[in-house]
């Protein structure tokens, strides 16, 4: 995070998705690991484990990284992200024969269901997955970059990995608003047919988050369908299953629903010395999940060295407004880091819990599920948002 940041940037963000924006550096491979304790089944970070070890030409350590969080994200249900993680496993070491096979099969059986990019990849023969895969090519965005605009002629498919996007068509008519659209993880766009021919852009396509793409050239996909010829029948029918320009999307996005990244007001109870004196701090809860969590101290914690919770056993108290949501949570501080400016400073730990009754798991579970219904509630406001 930049100096001259403000720590109330954290009151509307994940800690994680910060680390992933690059807004929170972590540069020491050590410090990620001890993050990986607290959130052991999270993809994203570890492929960004990978993408650090990767620049610190720690190739070795990078493979097992990216291995770890495709199997992840393939858990998940995240067919694309699990492909792209391991297009970058496999970009370090090629892998045989069996294991292109053995991940074809995973793929395969975990199915696409509706989603588009999933249901194409979840389709695909053998070779036609590796003729796909070894041609994406990765493009990140940041807020308001433009993809492409009206009018541009076309140069290829997209993919989205990660991130959200506007799909803005021009106005119809004099006085009517331009009709717009949100895109997400695992949607594809892009105006490519006729293959055969030019084509051009018929809507601006811009970032509205960072965003991670992989795109397929159009020349490129050409000579794929001409090899291929199933693979163009497949594009051109997910094509045409597009979101109604201006309406609601005809399916569920995969959500990364492994975390709660909703704030919620926590106790923290310590030990401040060997004679059984215990203080209590407050904070936020963020990135909640089954595993652990991060908790950013509030300012009634200033007099505590936060380097003096490193390894402390706490105990925890979640709450909802003046309820007590989850109790009898206990753990072990992990991980810290300061972030904001140095005049205004936010600290924040990681906690990994312990191991907990039953009855405290199904409470822990239900507060950090939000249900199917909820979450389409969610994305259909904020796709009446975007378009007014």
């Amino acid at each position: 995070m930049n100096a001259n940041e403000s720590p109330a940037a954290l009151d509307h963000n994940s800690v994680i998705q910060l680390i992933l924006n690059d807004q929170i550096d972590i540069e020491s491979a050590a410090e990620f690991e001890t993050l990986l304790e607290v959130f052991p089944k999270d993809p994203d970070l570890y492929r960004k484990f990978g993408d650090l070890l990767s620049a610190k030409k720690q190739s070795e350590e990078a493979l097992l990284a990216y291995n770890k969080a495709s199997a992840l994200y393939l858990e998940a249900g995240m067919v694309l992200q699990s492909i792209v993680a391991k297009i970058l496993e496999w970009s370090i070491v090629k892998p045989s024969h069996r294991e292109g096979r053995e991940y074809h099969a995973a793929i395969r059986n975990k199915g696409g269901g509706d989603v588009p990019a999933q249901l194409l990849f979840s389709q695909l023969t053998y070779e036609e997955t590796v003729s796909l895969m070894l041609r994406l090519v990765r493009i990140r965005l940041a807020p308001g970059e433009t993809v492409y605009d009206v009018g541009q002629e076309s140069t290829g498919i997209y993919f989205i990995v990660s991130g959200g996007l506007t799909e803005t068509l021009p106005q119809k008519q004099e006085g009517t608003p331009p009709a717009t659209t949100l895109l997400a993880e695992n949607d594809i766009f892009g105006d490519i047919f006729p293959l055969e021919e030019k084509s051009f852009c018929r809507a601006c396509v811009t970032a509205v988050t960072d965003v991670e793409l992989v795109k397929i050239s159009k020349p490129t996909l050409k000579a794929t369908c001409y090899r291929y010829p199933r693979v163009r029948e497949m594009i051109e029918r997910l094509s045409r299953m597009r979101v109604r320009q201006g309406g609601d999307r005809q399916w569920k996005t995969v959500r990364r629903s492994s975390r709660y990244c909703l704030p919620a007001d926590v106790r923290l109870t310590f030990s401040t010395n060997g004679n059984g004196d215990r203080q209590t701090i407050q904070g936020t809860a963020r990135d909640l999940s089954t595993g652990g969590m991060c908790v950013a101290l509030s300012g009634d914690a200033a007099g505590t060295d936060p380097d003096s919770l490193l390894r402390q056993k706490v105990a925890m108290t979640i709450l909802e407004g003046n309820r007590t949501a989850i109790d009898q949570l206990t753990g072990i501080v992990a991980w810290r880091k300061k972030v904001g400016s140095s005049t205004h400073p936010t600290h924040i730990v990681g906690i990994i819990f312990d191991p907990m009754t039953e009855e405290t798991e199904m409470a822990l579970n239900a507060f950090c599920t939000i249900s199917n219904g909820e979450q389409d509630m969610i994305w259909n406001l904020w796709n009446h948002l975007v378009r007014h």
